[in-house]
């Protein structure tokens, strides 16, 4: 007789949902292996999720790093676009300081003995180049072009402020030793007006052909005072047929002032007046079409242009 084998004790979890005391309840068998898979499975999905939070964390988090690094460098293309511009001023500031120096010593020089003069200092500069803004926008080539521009530049003006420096000591020098022939030279402007009419060919303001105007007139009211533009001894005082009631004063070096058609004189002939003292007042006197103070400068006996030794023309 076959005895049948006992069946093997299945192990088994219960679910029981009671919906309401009335209703009738449902009950849910699973197995193991079914609770083992569920299992496995939520682990897999939690560390599924844990791993893509991970990522998007790292990759927002790198995402506001470059968000606040692509600000940090705007800012620095903007603060690189400032020091080109300042880097232009210092440039334009030593090269004004140059065209100075040049004009001082031009004065200074009426002889043209001084190798320097007349000659403007080269402080080197900028040459033909695209705005540092624009420069920027075209990426790393164009920072990189825009660095090498401002690294030459700034070799340029050290270079040039080392030489101007040098220029300037040697400069001054020359005044000290000059200053005689610097108060004797007219540097200055003989009165406070409008510059009317400059030296040289000109429609005759009395409409009659053209002359030569051998002097610079400066229109202003009647009684404005006319002072001298350098030092010197007066050798003429009183009226001229055509230049009415003016002034000459003689200076060192050949150089000769005349001050013409004022209306009041307050210098006399042989006295020696100093650079800045009143010598008349503006008027409208002798052959004028009206009030204004012809000034002219004659260098051994040769009308010049004046405005060729003022210093701040």
């Amino acid at each position: 007789m076959n005895i049948p084998s006992p069946k093997k004790n299945r192990k088994t979890y219960t679910l029981l949902f009671i919906p309401s005391p009335s209703d009738k309840v449902v009950r849910v068998d699973i197995s193991p292996r079914i609770l083992y898979v569920g299992w496995v499975l939520s682990a897999v999905f939690l560390t599924v999720f844990l791993t893509f939070s991970v990522i998007a964390y790292s990759l927002l988090h790198k995402e506001s790093q470059m968000v606040a690094l692509a600000h940090q460098s705007q800012q620095q293309k903007e603060e690189i676009v400032r020091i080109y511009s300042r880097l232009q001023e210092v440039h334009a500031r030593l090269l004004d300081l140059t065209k100075k120096e040049d004009r001082i010593r031009m004065i200074m020089d009426p002889d043209g003995t001084d190798p320097d003069a007349g000659q403007l200092q080269g402080v080197g500069g900028p040459e033909s180049l695209a705005a540092a803004a624009v420069l920027i926008q075209k990426g790393q080539n164009g920072m990189i072009e825009l660095m090498e521009e401002m690294d030459r530049q700034f070799t340029h003006l050290g270079s040039g402020m080392r030489y101007q420096e040098g220029s300037l000591v040697s400069l001054k020098q020359k005044i000290i030793d000059r200053a005689q022939l610097w108060a004797s030279t007219p540097s200055i402007w003989p009165t406070h007006g409008v510059l009317t009419s400059g030296f040289g060919w000109r429609n005759s303001p009395f409409g009659v052909g053209r002359d030569f105007h051998p002097g610079i007139d400066i229109a202003g009211r009647v009684g404005l005072p006319v002072i001298a533009t350098a030092s010197g001894v007066v050798s003429f005082s009183g009226w001229d047929q055509g230049f009415g009631k003016s002034v000459r004063i003689d200076h060192a070096n050949g150089f000769e002032t005349l001050y013409a058609h004022l209306d009041q004189v307050v210098v006399y002939e042989n006295e020696k007046v100093t650079r800045g003292e009143i010598i008349g007042y503006l008027g409208n006197t002798g052959l004028s079409t009206g009030p204004h103070l012809h000034y002219g400068v004659l260098r051994n006996r040769v009308p010049v242009d004046p405005t060729r030794y003022i210093i701040d023309f």
